[in-house]
């Protein structure tokens, strides 16, 4: 990575106020019932899991790579 690059996971001040929200929505759900905090755990879950994904570029389409190809050297 390059010195002025910015860095490939950076967590943003809407994503710090979405995992503030998740905590405090389980805390609640906890409060509610069992059944309720250990679903909203597993929402939770499922929404970190695909906000790293995103993150870390996985839906992104591949790219052509560059392919070597070799050439006969030319002898005369």
């Amino acid at each position: 990575m390059a010195f002025m690059e910015r860095p490939t996971f950076q967590l943003t001040v809407g994503a710090m106020i979405g995992v503030v929200g998740c905590v405090a929505l389980n805390f609640w759900l906890f409060r509610v019932g069992i059944f309720w905090g250990i679903l909203g755990l597993n929402v939770t879950k499922h929404l970190a899991i695909a906000y790293l994904c995103h993150a870390i570029g996985l839906d992104r389409p591949a790219t052509a790579e560059a392919t070597l190809v070799a050439t006969p050297a030319n002898s005369q």
